[in-house]
């Protein structure tokens, strides 16, 4: 009796390989999506952690506002709420500016937020109230990836503005009084501000802030 010769034949040989050639590739592409997947998942958290900052600090700039216009360049004053900066998309004064080290300096903090070139979204700060001296002046980027950072202002007539103060003829809520009041009633109070920002990965978000 013969016997059959042992080992594996060409044919044998070549499903073999096909089917550890299929293997490997399965087994690449599974590693390469869940790869891609944990990739997108800590973008994903990684803005949306940026993103909660962001409106927190937002939110506290502009429940602390103040009444307060700062010095500019010339002998004019730049309002207490700025609508309408050059380099931002508003610029304001705000107390409650915390100062743990007993610093010589003021509560209050002179405070902007800009959206630049590159759709990062800025926060400025003065390190001196009525210092604009760029040298003095602390950036922090909170977000990026921002398509759109906008602002409306809403009167006592429960009327939205896209800028402000408003036009003539409508009416605004009188500051709190404190202080110097013929400064404060030369300036109009929003009753609250809408924050509407555009986010490439996380989509449109709005907030509303009420001003005390």
């Amino acid at each position: 009796m013969s016997r059959r010769p042992s080992g594996f034949t060409l044919l044998e040989a070549l499903v073999a390989m096909a089917i550890f050639s299929f293997i490997g590739v399965a087994a690449y592409t599974l590693l390469s999506s869940t790869a891609r997947l944990k990739e997108n998942g800590d973008a994903g958290y990684e803005a949306l952690t940026g993103l909660q900052l962001a409106l927190r600090q937002v939110d506290e700039d502009f429940s602390q506002f103040a009444v307060r216009p700062v010095a500019s360049g010339s002998r004019e004053l730049n309002p207490a709420l700025d609508a309408e900066p050059e380099d931002a998309v508003v610029e304001f004064t705000r107390a409650g500016w915390r100062n743990p080290l007993a610093l010589a300096r003021s509560g209050l903090q002179r405070v902007s937020w800009v959206l630049d070139e590159d759709g990062k979204l800025l926060r400025r700060y003065r390190r001196a109230i009525d210092d604009n001296d760029p040298d003095e002046t602390v950036e922090r980027v909170y977000l990026s990836k921002i398509d759109s950072f906008e602002l409306r202002y809403l009167d006592d007539k429960d009327k939205w503005h896209d800028s402000w103060p408003p036009e003539s003829g409508v009416t605004a809520r009188p500051p709190e009084p404190a202080g110097e009041s013929a400064i404060k009633q030369a300036e109009p109070v929003p009753v609250a501000v809408e924050v509407r920002l555009s986010h490439a990965t996380l989509g449109d978000v709005n907030r509303v802030i009420p001003l005390r």
